[in-house]
């Protein structure tokens, strides 16, 4: 996070947003070129403030996603 954070203030990190708008349009770039070539994205999100409201945006965009506290080994033992 070292290179976003533009300085700390009262122990609070002021973050570098000219830094992440650049590097948060190259992700969507990058969501919208791999989706657009036919390919699927899991979207994860376990923090209960913001479940709905990824839950509503995974099934917005047509994406897979969980939005519950799930079991370690879920995704890497699945068969």
């Amino acid at each position: 996070m070292a290179p976003y954070i533009f300085a700390k203030r009262k122990g609070i990190d002021i973050t570098n947003l000219i830094r992440t708008a650049r590097f948060l349009s190259e992700a969507c770039d990058l969501v919208f070129d791999t989706t657009s070539k036919g390919k699927q994205f899991l979207i994860v999100g376990a923090k209960n403030k913001a479940a709905d409201s990824m839950a509503w945006a995974a099934i917005k965009a047509r994406c897979h996603y969980v939005n519950k506290k799930w079991l370690g080994g879920m995704l890497t033992n699945w068969p």
